[in-house]
C-alpha cells in the first residue's frame, strides 16, 4: 500500500488552511481561484508534524 503525503496549503487571499494531497483549483473558503502555499512542517525545529507556525 502506497501512502500518499498530506500536505497543508493556506490560500494566499484569505488566509484559509487545509490538508490535503494537492491544492484545490478553487478555495474551500472564500470560492476564489487562489495561490496556495505550501505550510507544512518539515523540519524538527517546527514542533513536529502538522503546520510550520512560522509561515502561517
Amino acid at each position: 500500500m502506497t501512502v500518499i503525503p498530506q500536505v497543508t496549503w493556506k490560500c494566499t487571499k484569505c488566509g484559509y488552511t487545509y490538508t490535503a494531497e494537492k491544492p484545490a483549483e478553487e478555495c474551500p473558503s472564500c470560492h476564489e481561484k487562489c495561490e496556495f502555499i505550501d505550510v507544512s512542517c518539515y523540519t524538527p525545529d517546527c514542533a513536529g508534524p502538522g503546520t510550520d507556525d512560522r509561515l502561517v
